[in-house]
């Protein structure tokens, strides 16, 4: 499906053209606030609606009078409301059902609200940035379930974080200023973006793919001849995130860093100046971007084609489900 917006008539909040969405897949919208990520949710919402049937969170979904549970079961026949709750158990607001709805803390009314749409039966599932009032430390086993259930199904998210885009998208478009910059498969857009102000956009990350499995509190992906450690819970076919001024760079002689988990030793593939930092891409056996500052670059001496050291931290990596 390939959709052209013009918001409003002279295109001054939107100018939308070739919006490519994909059915039984997710769409993660991408873009820095302001962008009109937004608006064209809530445009979809009516498109998509006018010939089919659309479950829709917003950023501040309405509770209304009564408690959580019958806020749950709004609009729900018995099967669909039995699995929400079951949803609502898995995102640990099951307890808070006879609880007064406007006692809930923001975190927990979106937790309900995003167990009651996931649980409607929909041909499109709209969401707009479903993490955001979610506490950090519960995001993880947030973005777990929402990885799980969106699975198979039709889907748009809006969203500003980076993790949502690796754990959520199968397709990934980024806007800015009312206007799509990029769009396609995710990880060859955050991995290789293909203009300037989508790399700016992003922040500059890595995106492996592999097969995952916890290890000791923590997460290890295999992506052919390489192991990658970091934090999550995924097990099975899995991405590993981090940024590239994570990725510490040595000289290929020197002692790694016994502080990081993750080390290597690759071959330098490129070499790009770009704007206050210097990127390079090194070889490890699969693709690893690192931001360094100019004097860091000249403290290593290295040129393309040189066998250099490289390490992260664990904790600098997030590895989610896809």
């Amino acid at each position: 499906m390939s959709l052209d917006i013009t918001i409003p008539g002279d295109g001054s909040r939107l100018q939308i053209t070739g919006l490519e969405l994909q059915p039984g897949k997710t769409t993660v919208v991408f873009g820095p606030n302001g962008a009109g990520k937004t608006t064209l949710l809530r445009y979809l919402v009516r498109e998509l609606g006018s010939s089919g049937t659309v479950a829709y969170i917003q950023q501040r979904p309405h509770m209304f009078r009564g408690s959580a549970g019958f806020n749950l079961g709004l609009g729900l026949d018995s099967e669909p409301a039995a699995r929400a709750r079951q949803l609502a158990d898995r995102l640990g607001v099951g307890e808070l059902l006879e609880s007064p709805a406007p006692s809930l803390s923001g975190g927990e009314k979106h937790r309900l609200v995003l167990a009651r749409t996931l649980a409607r039966p929909a041909d499109w599932y709209l969401l707009d940035e479903p993490m955001a009032p979610i506490d950090f430390a519960e995001r993880r086993e947030v973005l777990s379930l929402l990885t799980f259930e969106l699975e198979g199904r039709s889907a748009v998210v809006v969203s500003h974080d980076i993790n949502v885009v690796a754990g959520l998208a199968d397709h990934v478009v980024i806007v800015d200023k009312g206007k799509i910059v990029e769009q396609g498969n995710v990880s060859a857009v955050i991995g290789s973006p293909s203009f300037v102000r989508s790399a700016e956009i992003l922040g500059k990350a890595n995106l492996i793919d592999g097969h995952a499995r916890p290890s000791d509190g923590l997460c290890v992906l295999k992506s052919g001849d390489v192991t990658i450690t970091g934090m999550g819970n995924a097990d099975g076919p899995a991405r590993a995130l981090f940024g590239a001024e994570a990725v510490t760079l040595r000289l290929a002689r020197a002692r790694h860093d016994i502080s990081s988990r993750n080390t290597w030793i690759g071959r330098v593939e490129s070499i790009s100046h770009r704007a206050q930092l210097v990127e390079v891409i090194v070889d490890i056996g699969v693709k690893v971007v690192a931001a360094v500052t100019p004097g860091a670059l000249e403290d290593l001496a290295i040129d393309v084609g040189a066998d250099i050291g490289v390490a992260v931290k664990a904790s600098a990596v997030t590895i989610v489900m896809t």
